[in-house]
């Protein structure tokens, strides 16, 4: 009875323990609601047999010929899980600003990227997810008149990797990537073909980043999974600046002023930017981690600090909407 009665306060301790562990490294409580006009759906396309599924948010007003663009959630994550990484942004900027986003879903959660080591299902099934995307932009382009020239792709880790396989294989599809918690593949670990194209390219990463090392390595999930070896993150941004033909050192650098008492991180970016050629730009958050920028959420801890100084989501979206005015300039 004595050695019974200690196990079960043994598995009670250990229960314990665990639930204080989750509920300070895991828990992360939702973002608030934020109230708009427009249409938020679900729908689902059929590619190579299968039903591939998305969620958009098509504001009430849309802009002549409007922006369209995706985001594209991490591995393992939901559609609904991102929504609230990014406490609805992208939703109040399309709003604003009167352009489509679409939220694709991963098959079985992930996506087929450029990272060769990787075994997850879609790249071990080799999901066609180009196709999917392209696909889309066809449909929104039907049915809500869409520019195909001002498509663009943000993604977050996973998501992420497959904007950089639309940036190196199938740049024509789109007009500019932005990449959270994301780097190149080290030529080891590339199964992508890169066309020599260039386009616009942000990349927004954390030092801290326990998944994705800001200097470069190794990426698993916390020592499992392992998704071969990347580049550091300047080394990635560096990539795509020299491929778009800029040459030596950035030709900007921005310190964020953080007077913040509630967050340690400090942003920084580094811009290759001027009239003639695409623009590239590297965000680096100081002590951040696998984590999207912005003050209305907090992720769970053990994905590392969030910086609360910058708006991920707006700050992606100035990027493109810069594009854009290339675009409509290059139009005229």
């Amino acid at each position: 009875m004595r050695i019974i009665r200690f196990s079960l306060l043994a598995v009670l301790s250990i229960a314990a323990v665990s639930t204080l562990l989750y509920s300070y490294y895991g828990y992360s409580p939702a973002p608030p609601r934020i109230q708009l006009s427009g249409e938020l759906s679900e729908g689902t396309i059929t590619i190579e047999a299968r039903d591939r599924s998305y969620t958009a948010y098509i504001p009430t007003e849309l802009a002549k010929d409007p922006a369209l663009v995706f985001m594209l959630h991490g591995s393992l994550q939901t559609v609904k899980g991102l929504r609230e990484s990014t406490a609805y942004q992208f939703e109040q900027l399309a709003e604003q600003h009167k352009f489509i986003v679409v939220y694709p879903s991963g098959y079985k959660n992930n996506w087929n990227d450029c990272r060769g080591e990787a075994n997850y299902p879609a790249r071990a099934e080799n999901i066609n997810d180009i196709k999917f995307i392209t696909s889309l932009v066809s449909e929104f382009h039907q049915r809500y008149g869409s520019d195909t020239a001002k498509t663009f792709i943000a993604g977050y880790s996973n998501g992420g990797h497959l904007g950089f396989r639309f940036a190196l294989e199938h740049p024509n599809s789109v007009a500019g990537i932005a990449a959270i918690s994301a780097s190149l593949p080290t030529a080891d670990n590339l199964a992508c073909k890169d066309t020599g194209k260039a386009i616009p390219v942000l990349i927004m990463n954390g030092t801290e980043d326990p998944i994705n090392p800001y200097y470069g390595g190794q990426v698993t999930l916390f020592g499992l999974g392992n998704r071969g070896r990347v580049l550091s993150s300047i080394s990635s941004a560096e990539h795509f600046a020299h491929k778009a033909g800029h040459h030596g050192a950035p030709s900007e650098t921005k310190h964020f002023l953080n007077n913040r008492a509630d967050d340690s991180t400090a942003t920084k970016y580094y811009a290759w930017r001027d009239d003639e050629h695409p623009e590239v730009i590297l965000y680096t958050i100081v002590g951040g981690g696998h984590t999207i920028p912005q003050e209305y959420f907090r992720p769970p801890r053990i994905l590392g600090a969030s910086s609360k100084e910058i708006n991920g989501p707006a700050e992606i979206w100035a990027f493109f909407a810069r594009q854009i005015r290339r675009v409509d300039t290059a139009g005229k």
